[in-house]
């Protein structure tokens, strides 16, 4: 599902310490991946890589065995639509419009996801309800403002935008940053739940090691990288 070889990435070249230097790294379909490390050790800027949003100086990304690095600026763009669900650490909501609103830009940009969407339900607005109940968010709260809405059920609008229409690769940036102990360990486990629904891959980013417990599989950025400490 994602193989990383030799990448390196640099923000500028006159950096000493590269921002990112894995020589290998391979997570399968369906695994939950927690990948941790320290302020500043270059969590974001790996996300931002596999997500095709900046591009190796050196080495192959490959995601469902395409080559992205290798795509133009625009079929990085489509292949992102398609196929990878992001969840943002500030979630990126538009306040003025209702979860299930906010839910269907998930596929707006995205024949694949709407037409996987279909799938599952009548319309999009219809899966969307459906998995922001899946999430705990229900009756009159799906149809208010967001910007109403309490942190935490903010969270579960942008999980639902993230998993609609069912793509391949799930990206959560510090989602829990917002909340207490036990909400987070909650909500991980809402998100393996849709993730397994799905058998799409979850590559979870945190720096709170409480959450490390919960997942099978866990990766340390700076282990990964020989102990080498990223320059940002």
């Amino acid at each position: 599902m994602i193989t990383l070889s030799n990448v390196l990435f640099k923000w500028h070249s006159q950096q000493t310490t590269p921002t990112i230097n894995i020589a290998q790294l391979q997570i399968d379909q369906g695994e939950h991946v927690f990948l941790h490390g320290p302020s500043g050790c270059g969590k974001s800027t790996l996300l931002s890589l596999l997500a095709g949003v900046a591009t190796p100086n050196k080495g192959t990304i490959e995601l469902l065995g395409k080559a992205i690095n290798q795509l133009s600026n625009s079929q990085r763009d489509r292949f992102r639509a398609d196929h990878i669900g992001y969840i943002f650490q500030n979630f990126n909501l538009l306040s003025y419009l209702s979860p299930i609103e906010n839910v269907t830009l998930g596929c707006q940009f995205s024949t694949s996801r709407k037409h996987h969407a279909l799938q599952n339900n009548a319309t999009i607005s219809a899966e969307a309800s459906r998995l922001l109940t899946a999430l705990g968010l229900t009756g009159s709260l799906q149809h208010q403002a967001v910007g109403e809405l309490s942190i935490g059920q903010q969270q579960r609008v942008a999980a639902a935008r993230a998993f609609i229409g069912s793509p391949e690769i799930i990206i959560a940036d510090e989602p829990t940053s917002a909340l207490d102990t036990q909400n987070r360990q909650a909500f991980v486990k809402l998100l393996f739940e849709q993730a397994t629904a799905t058998n799409s891959t979850l590559v979870f980013v945190s720096h709170d090691e409480t959450l490390r417990s919960l997942f099978k599989r866990s990766i340390d950025l700076v282990e990964l990288q020989g102990g080498r400490h990223a320059t940002t």
